[in-house]
């Protein structure tokens, strides 16, 4: 993994925007794995404001989303497409053929897991996007004895669920829908912020160099080409 230190989220999203478009530049038709959530939030701001400058950095570029909560109320606003939505989809004017993503609302969860592992099945993520949980998941693969290597239904984790804004909602997720660990780590780069309150235990757990599935976001180590982006005030 390399490490890298910035002072506030400001500067951390500026050093990610800087390893996102040194690939994009590489390569502008990538696979860009998008995640929702604050820690994210500030590069694809970055994107944006390049993008309004120079109208052909995202033209090309391919997006999936990493995950979604599942048993929310239809309509509810705090599913991670509509986020997702807000802060990248619409701002970088991906078009629909270019965006792969779950249905929040699928009438079959299960089958909805299966068909995104099969419009993935012959493609590779080039960028993949993640944040960190309290409880050190990523996506929505939570501690556990055994994790999920495919797309799966993820049953979220009590740190999970009494974690932010999911306390205030009338009605919680029950359940959610992601990316398993194996198609995390078959991307060829990771970028994995970690800001926010309340992440400082996850990331000392992370920086041990321990790997096991009681930490999810341990099983980076297992990946070649890491990039961690710290905001400084959470350690």
């Amino acid at each position: 993994m390399n490490f890298h230190y910035l002072s506030d989220f400001s500067e951390m999203s500026r050093k990610g925007f800087e390893l996102v478009k040194a690939e994009i530049d590489k390569k502008p038709d990538l696979l860009f794995c998008v995640a929702s959530g604050g820690s994210p939030s500030g590069l694809y701001s970055e994107m944006k404001t390049f993008q309004d400058q120079n109208p052909d950095f995202c033209s090309k570029l391919r997006v999936v989303k990493l995950d979604e909560w599942g048993g929310l109320e239809v309509g509810s606003t705090f599913t991670s497409e509509h986020d997702v939505q807000s802060k990248f989809i619409q701002p970088l004017g991906i078009s629909k053929d270019r965006y792969l993503t779950f249905d929040p609302f699928a009438a079959d969860p299960e089958e909805e897991c299966k068909r995104m592992k099969g419009e993935l099945r012959l493609s590779e993520i080039d960028i993949c996007i993640l944040g960190i949980g309290v409880n050190g998941h990523i996506a929505l693969n939570e501690p556990a004895e055994i994790l999920q290597s495919g797309f799966h239904i993820a049953q979220l984790a009590e740190s999970t669920l009494n974690n932010g804004m999911i306390k205030s909602l009338k009605q919680l997720p029950t359940f959610g829908m992601t990316m398993g660990v194996g198609e995390i780590l078959r991307s060829k780069k990771i970028l994995l912020f970690i800001s926010g309150s309340g992440k400082k235990a996850a990331f000392e757990k992370l920086l041990n160099e321990e790997v096991s599935t009681q930490c999810p976001a341990s099983l980076l180590w297992l990946h070649p080409n890491v990039d961690v982006l710290v905001d400084k005030r959470v350690i």
